[in-house]
């Protein structure tokens, strides 16, 4: 199950998704469940950096920005995930994958010359709030943060799928490695799933960057943003009926 995790994190991020309900089926709480696949993947991540090299070449610049920014965000979400009831854990799950598939679907403007077209400052200030505020969902629960990630850099980085999916496998691995600091000092970790998460994740995330690379942009935009909606009808009724 971890190696299919990984997998599926390295094409659009989601381990946590994927993991966190097999772990609540074996009687891990939530904060604890969400804890353990951080300090999994914190490790288990860098798999998908490894593979993502091609497309970070000549990028890093705005890959380290934009995982310098969704970093700092982690960090206040892991605070704040540190002092939440796992009763009001999962209500905000559905609402935030919801918003992720809304924006992998909504294609970006583009002028006669078929490029995007130029934001305003404005805009362009909300679009970085935007990354911020998805570190902070990300250190505050990872399911479903790698989907709302893609849909925010899918504004932001104006470039196929593989690169910008490759900006957030690198944020991610940068982010869940601090978060994973602080959850191991300050939270319950379930230690003996830990060592088979991380092992199935380096080798799944390695695989999906490498998948990505074989599959049209739009095909895996389309396919993604759809199963977000579904994910978050599904996950909606689960949370609130």
């Amino acid at each position: 199950m971890s190696l299919l995790a990984g997998i599926l994190s390295g094409i659009v991020g989601m381990a946590s998704l994927t993991l966190y309900p097999v772990l609540l089926s074996l009687g891990i709480p939530p904060i604890t469940a969400n804890a353990t696949i951080t300090v999994a993947n914190s490790i288990g991540g860098f798999g998908s950096v490894v593979s993502s090299i091609k497309e970070l070449n000549g990028h890093w610049k705005q890959a380290i920005q934009i995982a310098l920014i969704i970093t700092a965000g982690g960090v206040c979400g892991a605070l704040i995930l540190i002092h939440s009831s796992n009763a009001s854990f999962q209500k905000f799950v559905p609402i935030f994958i919801l918003m992720a598939g809304i924006m992998i679907l909504v294609p970006n403007k583009k002028t006669k010359t078929n490029k995007p077209k130029p934001k305003s400052k404005f805009v362009s200030t909300i679009s970085w709030v935007g990354v911020l505020g998805v570190g902070m969902y990300s250190g505050y629960f990872g399911a479903g943060a790698g989907l709302l990630m893609i849909g925010v850099l899918s504004k932001v980085v104006h470039e196929r799928y593989a690169v910008y999916n490759a900006f957030r496998n690198f944020a991610a691995a940068i982010n869940n490695a601090t978060a994973a600091v602080m959850f191991i000092f300050m939270l319950s970790i379930d230690w003996a799933v830990v060592l088979p998460l991380m092992f199935g994740l380096f080798v799944g995330n390695y695989i999906g960057p490498i998948i990505v690379r074989f599959i049209p942009s739009k095909v895996i935009k389309l396919v993604v943003g759809c199963f977000a909606l579904i994910l978050s009808a599904y996950l909606a009724y689960q949370a609130y009926f």
